[in-house]
């Protein structure tokens, strides 16, 4: 018994001896080359992390939301507002540990208001189905673009309406400068997507908004007034997007003009 005891710790001995001698892993990551511990960005944005971790033979990134990489050096984004929490592992090749966690705000897009720079319709067209009259109340309006269909005239009638903004009574065919611009302040909570602020077209179904800018005449009678289906001289996207400034908007121009203005919240 003794003897085997001995012929086992010698064993030992040998196998410890050979082994490597590993350096301890620390692992180190930041935000774009910040070292902040917070960072915060919104839906869809992309960060590079930069992993500055030494001693590491393998990496494990979990990113909070369930998913997980072991990619040296990543792009993150997320779809989805919240705090997560990004925890970096790194591992020698002696089994040794060692771990760095920072935290991540995602920020919504939301809406606070329309601003309405100028209308324009002619009663006298028939082919552009706008109102009939001078006169007409008018509305802001967002439906998710899901069918191709359009009737009349720059109505979807299959696509589910997402929000529609409080009406302003009784507006000219010709609202224009130097008149000031219709703001609709918007009280409940309406997020925009920035990945869905496209032209609605065939290659974009169930991919973006359809952002409409409507009227109602004494009748009740609905018509479109423009919207991002429209082509040929309108100019629409994203006007401005600074995070410090806390801004965020979304333009259209062409027979009438309107802008979306965000906040990141």
């Amino acid at each position: 018994m003794r003897k085997n005891l001995f012929f086992l710790a010698i064993t030992l001995l040998i196998i410890n001896g050979c082994k490597k001698d590993e350096p301890f892993p620390i692992s180190s990551f930041s935000f774009r080359g910040d070292t902040i511990t917070t960072l915060k960005m919104a839906t869809s944005d992309t960060c590079s992390l930069i992993n500055t971790s030494k001693n590491a033979d393998s990496v494990f990134w979990d990113f909070g939301d369930g998913r997980t990489s072991i990619e040296k050096q990543i792009i993150l984004s997320y779809p989805k507002s919240g705090s997560y929490s990004i925890k970096l592992t790194t591992t020698n090749n002696n089994g040794q540990k060692s771990f760095e966690s920072k935290k991540v705000v995602i920020l919504d897009r939301i809406l606070k208001k329309v601003v309405i720079d100028f209308v324009q319709w002619d009663p006298t067209n028939r082919s552009e189905g706008w109102p009939t009259s001078t006169i007409a109340d008018i509305y802001f309006q967002i439906q998710m673009f899901t069918d191709n269909t359009m009737n009349p005239i720059g109505i979807f009638p299959n696509c589910p309406v997402l929000f529609t903004s409080p009406i302003v009574k009784d507006v000219t065919n010709h609202f224009t400068p130097p008149a000031s611009p219709i703001e609709i302040p918007i009280t409940e909570k309406v997020i925009i997507e920035k990945n869905m602020v496209q032209r609605a077209n065939m290659e974009t179904i169930n991919k973006t908004y359809v952002f409409s800018l409507m009227a109602k005449d004494a009748d009740g009678k609905v018509y479109c007034l423009v919207n991002n289906s429209m082509i040929g001289g309108s100019s629409f996207g994203i006007f401005k997007e600074d995070f410090t400034l806390n801004t965020f908007i979304v333009s259209l121009q062409f027979f009438s003009s309107f802008k979306l203005i965000c906040d990141f919240e």
